[in-house]
């Protein structure tokens, strides 16, 4: 049993340390995001999204890199750096796409309530289903994202020659 738990351990290392940074690129996307999103621009959902995802790069190249997926000092910088930037903006599609699309989804249902329940839309309403809308909208996207960030990152970014 111990000798399994340690094989399971030392063959999903690379997943294990890829969710820890993950989780902290993510914690600072999140931060970034919310500010804009409420606090900056007011309720523009892909601009927001964007620019919290792009604070959360830094965090994630440098961990990945040295600690996630062990970059030797033999791999330029520059080549996994430019990789890596490609494999984001892929990622970042990924993610708008899936925020705006599960932000919908959240706004649909909300008026769906609305309306089965003989409730009057009211510009209060609607801003409420917008604003209410987007925190799980972004978690979710971030999630689909970061399926798609472990693929790039595993079989393009930081591949073993």
């Amino acid at each position: 049993m111990m000798n399994t738990l340690s094989e399971l351990i030392h063959r999903y290392a690379a997943l294990a340390k890829f969710l820890i940074v993950g989780v902290s690129a993510s914690a600072v996307h999140g931060a970034i995001s919310w500010i804009f999103y409420y606090h900056i621009l007011l309720g523009h959902t892909l601009i927001s999204t964007l620019t919290g995802y792009s604070g959360g790069w830094l965090v994630s190249y440098i961990g990945n890199r040295i600690w996630s997926f062990r970059v030797k000092s033999e791999v330029p910088v520059v080549t996994s750096a430019a990789k890596f930037i490609v494999s984001q903006l892929v990622a970042a599609v990924v993610l708008l796409t899936s925020t705006w699309t599960l932000q919908q989804i959240v706004i649909f249902y909300f008026k769906w309530y609305i309306y089965t329940n003989d409730l009057q839309m009211t510009a209060e309403l609607e801003r409420f289903c917008a604003g209410a809308s987007y925190p799980p909208a972004l978690f979710g996207g971030m999630f689909i994202a970061a399926i798609a960030s472990f693929a790039m990152m595993k079989l393009y970014v930081f591949k073993k020659p």
